[in-house]
């Protein structure tokens, strides 16, 4: 028996694809690619600031001894004194 897994039809081929140009707009050219520089630098320093705020904070909640604060009063009178 013969295997048609390997008989290609052409029309099943797909047709090459042409990619879309760098320049899709006339006003925005090559030149103007800095203005994405504010846009790249907000999307890689943003998630960094988050991580680093959130170490921040677990090791200090780790490290440190909780806060008078954060504390529960002993008894219910004492939360006025």
């Amino acid at each position: 028996m013969r295997d048609n897994l390997h008989d290609i039809i052409p029309t099943d081929i797909p047709a090459p694809v042409e990619r879309a140009p760098l320049e899709l707009d006339q006003d925005i050219t090559r030149k103007d690619a800095w203005m994405f520089a504010p846009l790249i630098a907000a999307a890689v320093t943003l998630p960094l600031v988050a991580t680093v705020a959130l170490a921040v904070s677990v090791w200090h909640l780790a490290t440190h001894e909780p806060s008078f604060a954060s504390a529960q009063p002993t008894t219910f009178a004492s939360r006025w004194l």
